[in-house]
């Protein structure tokens, strides 16, 4: 067939294809073209600095009733440094006491006061339903930080800052695993506080782990609070009863670093050498990295609390108009003898 035939029939098919299917013809190639652009942004890191925006003047108000630890102080820390830089005015009342009654009456006054955003750890997620309808009512957008919000309608709030606390509780159970291979771990789990989402979450990751290895099991739970003092006094009640029933315990699960270091006091004072109770816990403060070097705990999963500078970017973008990410999930560092050093440099 000439050539010059052939092309007048491919020309005509080709016609023929795009008079009769040029809608599902458009939609593909824009599908294409969508997909090349996702696939060239989506491995770049996304840069939290605040833009410069005309921010002065914004009165972010910020509520949670947990203060009484290093990690919750770093997140008071880091939203100061965050907002306040920027022109914004953050609000924030010393809690009066840790209940969700308190809070109540937190968010109420941050609402009188007239602030143009409210940030809230929430004690109670499902608590607060009544004062996050009035800050629905009152036009103030809502940040949510550390928490699961499964338990609200989406309405409430325009975006939810929270870390994998299923996953860090897994990766916990691995690093056991890892270091026992097929030996048995008998494990005490140093639980946070009892109503914590992320001590929940936690605890739930590091069981659906465990039934991957039928060699560790749990053999005490403790409550810890993420209190180093309070994690000393269960780690000490788990070792007596450890002793009177004959066992041995091989390994801590702790919620948090200041439960893992209770534990770790805990086990100094009854005279057992350092690592022979291997500890895992969450959070990756500089003590227990320290601690890792020094070959008394086998590591910790580095939860970062300097969320400010996250909450400060998603205000800027509704200060520009734009929507801001519903959703923002905290990456994790698994912080083991092998990069310990290099994290105790920043750590806090």
């Amino acid at each position: 067939m000439p050539m010059s035939r052939f092309m007048l029939q491919f020309k005509a098919r080709f016609k023929s294809l795009f008079r009769k299917h040029w809608c599902l013809l458009i939609i593909c190639s824009l599908c294409i073209i969508l997909g090349i652009t996702l696939y060239d942004t989506s491995n770049q890191a996304v840069n939290w600095e605040p833009e410069p925006a005309d921010s002065s003047g914004l009165r972010v108000g910020f509520s949670q009733i947990e203060t009484d630890n290093p990690w919750r102080t770093a997140q008071i820390n880091s939203f100061r440094e965050a907002l306040i830089p920027n022109g914004m005015d953050f609000i924030y009342h010393e809690p009066e006491d840790y209940s969700v009654q308190w809070q109540l009456e937190d968010i109420r006054s941050l609402i009188r006061e007239g602030v143009d955003y409210l940030v809230i750890v929430p004690a109670d997620l499902s608590a607060l339903t009544p004062v996050l309808q009035d800050a629905k009512d009152a036009g103030i957008p809502v940040i949510l930080i550390d928490q699961s919000a499964e338990t609200i309608d989406q309405s409430y709030y325009v975006s939810l800052i929270s870390a994998d606390y299923l996953k860090e509780g897994q990766i916990c159970a691995g690093l056991l695993a890892d270091k026992f291979a097929d030996q048995p771990c008998s494990i005490v789990e140093i639980y946070g506080t009892e109503s914590s989402p992320g001590a929940q979450a936690r605890s739930k990751g590091f069981h659906q782990a465990l039934m991957q290895y039928p060699n560790m099991e749990i053999i005490d739970v403790e409550y810890g609070n993420f209190d180093r003092v309070t994690a000393q006094k269960a780690m000490e009640n788990a070792l007596i009863k450890a002793a009177n029933r004959g066992q041995t315990i091989d390994a801590v699960f702790a919620h948090s670093d200041e439960d893992g270091l209770g534990a770790l006091q805990a086990i100094k004072v009854a005279g057992l050498p350092p690592g022979k109770i291997s500890i895992v816990s969450i959070n990756g403060i500089q003590d227990v990295c320290k601690a890792i070097i020094a070959g008394e705990y086998l590591g910790t999963v580095e939860s970062n609390p300097r969320w400010g500078f996250i909450a400060a970017f998603l205000i800027q973008q509704m200060e520009r108009d734009c929507k801001p990410f519903p959703m923002v999930m905290i990456p994790y560092q698994i912080i083991t003898a092998e990069n310990a050093a290099e994290y105790a440099l920043t750590a806090y």
